[in-house]
């Protein structure tokens, strides 16, 4: 995915932070005819280790730990989240990602897969559509939308060591059920043992947003302002959020000094 450098997320965490709190990604096959399938799949991101001796834990907050004690943990395999003090994309060079997920263990994207075992996987976000009118009073091909999105290739199998996929599960459950409630699930539990686990090694890795990073303040500030008026306050909020922009008390958008990614 060749990026314009102004809309590609350098920042390795950030990137983590966005997949670990997206529930839905897009898994892409290729069937026997040789066109693309694409599902929507649940998932969980994990890293492990590559080079320097560390890794983060970021499900438990942004700590770095030494190997030894990674070692002890998860096989060797840690969750991931947003690290807003990073500042270095060194993901090639640190962190081998992993994808995550379970299925049926028949069906086409399986066979695929088997087949073939390159494959896609995108996660994104639509921020919110801007209409042509904020932009020209008639022209329609002003419309646009703010989005952040993330685009992977990588391998795929099928996990068949009953650990690691027990690993995998227990890391999607503290995902989808942070609040917990539930029994961790073991390598000799029935449902690991008959459970089909989809693995991906990333091999490339990219994310692209576009929040009105390339506006002026003021100009900026004026499309925040439409945002509130169109979509209300409460929406508002969230959609600003995203574009790194507080709405104080008198309902006026605080513009962030930066929000580069």
């Amino acid at each position: 995915m060749q990026l314009t450098s102004r809309f590609r997320i350098k920042n390795i965490n950030n990137i983590i932070g966005f997949l670990s709190e997206c529930h839905v990604g897009r898994l892409a096959t290729i069937d026997k005819n040789g066109y693309p399938q694409v599902i929507p799949m649940n998932f969980v991101h994990l890293t492990t280790i590559n080079q320097d001796g560390n890794y983060i834990d970021t499900l438990n907050g942004n700590k770095r730990y030494q190997q030894k004690e990674a070692k002890a943990k998860s096989n060797n395999i840690v969750n991931s989240e947003f690290n807003p003090d990073a500042t270095e994309n060194t993901y090639q060079q640190t962190y081998s990602h992993i994808i995550y997920m379970h299925s049926h263990h028949k069906g086409e994207k399986i066979e695929n897969l088997l087949r073939n075992s390159k494959v896609g996987f995108e996660v994104d976000k639509e921020i919110c559509f801007l209409p042509s009118y904020y932009f020209h009073p008639t022209d329609a091909s002003f419309a646009d939308t703010l989005y952040t999105s993330i685009v992977i290739k990588g391998k795929a199998s099928i996990v068949s060591d009953n650990k690691e996929k027990a690993l995998a599960m227990n890391k999607m459950m503290q995902k989808y059920q942070s609040e917990g409630h539930y029994a961790e699930l073991t390598q000799e539990s029935k449902s690991i043992i008959y459970l089909t686990v989809i693995k991906i090694n990333v091999e490339t890795i990219e994310g692209k947003y576009k929040i009105g990073q390339e506006w002026t303040s003021s100009f900026k500030k004026d499309i925040a302002k439409k945002i509130i008026d169109r979509e209300g306050m409460i929406k508002a909020r969230e959609i600003l959020k995203d574009m790194k922009i507080n709405i104080l008390e008198k309902g006026e958008p605080e513009l962030p000094f930066s929000i580069s990614m």
